[in-house]
């Protein structure tokens, strides 16, 4: 910061001025009014020594990582209407930082190391499950919505939307295998207190007005695409649904959920997820939430 004023003045104003360096192009702005010459006389003999000495005292503060303004706001003024927009900021996100540090410790990227070695796949599977991560705890959207917001993260990582469908698909071949993989290596980051599980569903309504229709493959006999079905809605709605069941520790932590067709009962959806916890955990006790009706 350097002191600025009109020496031609009979009565001058000090200022405090800052330079900012905006990529390529420098600016000023003025961070501290002193006051005029006349004004500082009442509080010093000589008004230009006090301001190149309090000049030098914000410097030193400044490289110590310390800085002190005053600030005054009138909050009763009215802010005239304009077509600009009143705010814009350039700035990167970079608040997943934090973020970054617990994904870290559950390992993830040795994960898709392993569950695509051999295979020929272009994307960075790891990359993307943390971004979507991010996003969902952020600023929560589609994946659509994710991927159109990239260049607002530092990082700007340079991956495609079909990358992230693809990378659904991976995860999707490796569902069970991911669900474990994190409920271990979790406990690294928060130990987990699994004596009592809590379990219960909700269920999610899709703006469509017909519910999938079944589709048996030929070969293997498996059922396909019939998630989306007439049910009972949590929200009273009439659109088809897909029911979701999530087992939490005792903490409120989950472990583990599981996806059903939405016309089916919830009594029928935690028996074959159970079996699975149990696998995971020792001796864990179950508690059922259940809906006390209207």
């Amino acid at each position: 910061m350097k002191l600025v004023y009109n020496k031609n003045a009979k009565d001058p104003t000090y200022y405090a001025q800052q330079g900012i360096r905006n990529g390529k192009k420098t600016t000023t702005r003025n961070v501290k009014n002193f006051g005029k010459h006349s004004e500082l006389l009442k509080i010093t003999d000589d008004p230009l020594a006090y301001v190149k000495d309090e000049i030098r005292r914000m410097n030193e503060e400044y490289r110590v990582g310390r800085i002190e303004y005053d600030l005054k706001a009138d909050f009763n003024e009215r802010v005239e209407h304009t077509d600009d927009e009143a705010s814009a900021s350039k700035d990167l996100n970079i608040g997943y930082f934090y973020l970054q540090v617990i994904i870290q410790h559950l390992k993830l990227k040795d994960f898709f190391s392993d569950i695509t070695a051999g295979r020929k796949i272009k994307f960075d599977g790891y990359t993307i499950l943390r971004f979507l991560a991010y996003a969902r705890i952020l600023n929560p959207g589609s994946k659509y919505s994710t991927w159109k917001h990239l260049e607002n993260y530092y990082e700007n990582p340079g991956f495609d939307y079909q990358h992230i469908l693809r990378c659904m698909d991976v995860l999707y071949d490796n569902y069970e295998d991911y669900l474990k993989w994190v409920y271990e290596k979790i406990n690294s980051v928060v130990k987990r207190d699994t004596s009592i599980l809590c379990y219960d569903c909700t269920n999610f309504y899709f703006e469509c007005e017909k519910e999938d229709d079944v589709v048996i493959d030929e070969i293997t006999g498996e059922t396909m695409c019939d998630l989306r079905k007439y049910g009972v809605s949590k929200e009273h709605r009439l659109n088809p649904i897909v029911e979701m069941g999530l087992f939490m520790d005792k903490n409120g932590i989950p472990i583990s959920m599981c996806l059903h067709p939405g016309n089916t009962s919830e009594q029928l959806t935690a028996i074959p997820l159970e079996k699975e916890i149990l696998k995971m955990t020792d001796g864990a006790r179950f508690i059922y939430c259940a809906d006390a009706g209207p």
